[in-house]
């Protein structure tokens, strides 16, 4: 017992470290935090000018409810856990109750200081909604640590069952309403009854059919991999990152729209590039994600100057999220396969990281002309974008690649 209970914390410390590496490095080689920064301080400037405009009956109660148990129900399970423990430490899975217990307890602790961040976010809201009662709001701050903590003890018991949507479905139910009667201050009756039901239904319903059950070691590890290969995916956009894991999708409708025309000299890199960003890892998936959200964010903000920083912002943001792309193992391992030069390779890849900046750029300009309803500011974001997209791909990207290779 005391082993493994040093075996966890020799993880967890081991998994620190890499991490404060990596971070070492992301606060070295890249104007990220900058951005951000710049990011924060407009954001908190329209999110007041936003509050200022909110109507009388605006359901922002119903919105923090909505954000808070949405951060609450999503409550994997950092165990550490790795591929060979499946055989290594089966045979003593009787004794691993402590190993996995400061797992969850580990797990608990990280994700609340994202609900601690929403909750801070949203506390301007609250006040304008309910009045300034600082009392009630660390009310919901205490109800939002109930929630993701009764969640955690619940999605680790659902590892050992096997029908899982029912229980994920009671999960978000009850939270949410749970999260919402102390918010939205209802009768004292119905959180009470939200508590008393949060509590039979763990003991009664999560942790007997887990009892019943054996545990699910693949689950486990893929929940694992899953959370290593974020952290592991966002530092491998500032540095080669060894043990990195790739995922392919087949996503055959968005690939039939690409098909393979020309596998020619000069071409064959554009093909292959252009195959990887759609079906390897999440490249696809970061873009249209970065693209819709800044065209809301470029939609509302309703301000030519924040407008452009915004499009230019999210430009930089989108490139550096795609930089990764060029060390992707398929490119590089078809790299000695076909007779082209460098050049040639780093060419494809600048061209197409400039014409996916271009396509982002036209439609965040698009968003926040639409938004402003200005068809000249359309012009002037459009520029914005242009000069960001082009000095990161032609300029720091190519730089970047060639100094790489030398």
């Amino acid at each position: 017992m005391a082993e493994l209970n040093r075996l966890w914390e020799k993880r967890r410390t081991d998994n620190f470290q890499m991490q404060l590496r990596y971070w070492n490095l992301i606060g070295k080689n890249s104007g990220l935090m900058f951005v951000l920064y710049a990011m924060i301080i407009i954001g908190g400037f329209y999110y007041k000018r936003w509050l200022d405009g909110l109507p009388e009956h605006f359901p922002g109660l119903l919105l923090i409810s909505v954000v808070l148990s949405a951060l609450s129900v999503r409550a994997p399970v950092r165990t550490f856990i790795q591929k060979a423990d499946q055989v290594f430490l089966l045979p003593v899975e009787p004794e691993l109750g402590g190993y996995f217990r400061s797992s969850r307890i580990y797990s608990f602790l990280v994700q609340s200081f994202v609900i601690l961040v929403a909750w801070i976010v949203c506390m301007p809201l609250f006040f304008q909604m309910a009045g300034r009662n600082p009392v009630a709001y660390f009310l919901v701050l205490a109800a939002a640590f109930i929630v993701k903590g009764w969640n955690i003890d619940c999605r680790w018991q659902e590892q050992s069952i096997d029908d899982l949507i029912p229980l994920k479905i009671l999960r978000g139910a009850i939270s949410f309403l749970f999260l919402y009667s102390v918010t939205a201050r209802l009768f004292i009756a119905v959180p009470a009854a939200c508590l008393l039901i949060m509590l039979l239904s763990g003991a009664f319903l999560f942790h007997r059919q887990a009892a019943r059950g054996l545990l699910k070691w693949d689950r486990v590890l893929d929940m694992e991999n899953k959370q290593a290969m974020k952290f592991l995916r966002f530092a491998n956009l500032f540095t080669d990152v060894p043990q990195l894991k790739h995922r392919i999708r087949a996503r055959k409708l968005i690939s039939s729209w690409f098909p393979v025309r020309s596998f020619d000299r000069e071409h064959v890199y554009d093909q292959i590039f252009v195959k990887t960003f759609l079906r390897a890892d999440d490249y696809f998936g970061i873009f249209a994600r970065l693209t819709i959200i800044g065209m809301l964010v470029s939609y509302f903000i309703g301000n030519g100057f924040y407008t452009v920083f915004i499009v230019a912002a999210t430009v930089y943001l989108t490139g550096l999220q795609l930089l990764a792309l060029w060390k992707h193992p398929l490119p590089q391992a078809l790299a000695g396969m076909y007779p082209v030069s460098f050049g040639l390779k780093r060419r494809s890849f600048v061209r197409l990281l400039f014409a996916l900046l271009v396509i982002q750029t036209v439609a965040l300009s698009a968003a926040g002309a639409a938004g402003m309803k200005s068809p000249a500011g359309f012009f002037a974001f459009l520029a914005a974008g242009l000069v960001a997209g082009g000095l990161f791909s032609l300029g720091y990207t190519a730089r970047r690649i060639a100094k790489e290779n030398r």
